[in-house]
C-alpha cells in the first residue's frame, strides 16, 4: 500500500527524523534551514512541504501553492522508484546514477552543493530510511 506523502507519512517522517539526533546536529552544524519539498515527477506541484529550522522538523504538511513559499529543495521520483527506495536509499554510488538518469529529480536545491558537504550529503542519504 502507498501511503507516502499523507497526513500520517508526514507525522511518521517528521518523528523520525527529529528522533535521529545525527541528523540533527549534522543540520543544525551545517546551519541548515530549508524548506524541503517531495513530490511526483509527473505532478505540477510537490505532495509535502518539511520545514526544517536549525536540522529539526518544525512543521511538516501538505503542500499548498496557494500560500506556501516556493521550495529551497524539491524532490520528485515516480511513486514506483519512491517505494522501490523505502527503507533503502540508493546510497553514494546509486545516487549519482539516479540524478543522472532522472529517476530522482532536483526541481529545486543544488544536487552537486549538497552532495560535496559531508554534513548535509550524510543526513540526505540517510532520509531514505525514513520514507
Amino acid at each position: 500500500m502507498n501511503d507516502l506523502f499523507t497526513e500520517e507519512w508526514l507525522t511518521r517522517f517528521s518523528r523520525k527524523w527529529n528522533n535521529d539526533a545525527e541528523i540533527v546536529s549534522q543540520l543544525a552544524a551545517a546551519n541548515f534551514d530549508s524548506r524541503v519539498c517531495f513530490g511526483y515527477t509527473e505532478a505540477a506541484q510537490p505532495e509535502v512541504l518539511i520545514d526544517i529550522q536549525r536540522g529539526s522538523v518544525k512543521n511538516a504538511k501538505r503542500y499548498d501553492p496557494l500560500t506556501d513559499q516556493k521550495p529551497d529543495w524539491d524532490l520528485r521520483a515516480h511513486p514506483e522508484q519512491w517505494l522501490k527506495w523505502r527503507g533503502n536509499g540508493p546510497g553514494i554510488a546509486g545516487l549519482g546514477m539516479a540524478v543522472a538518469s532522472h529517476q530522482l529529480q532536483f526541481v529545486a536545491g543544488d544536487y552537486r552543493r549538497m552532495i560535496r558537504q559531508p554534513l548535509l550529503a550524510g543526513p540526505f542519504l540517510k532520509f531514505f530510511s525514513f520514507l
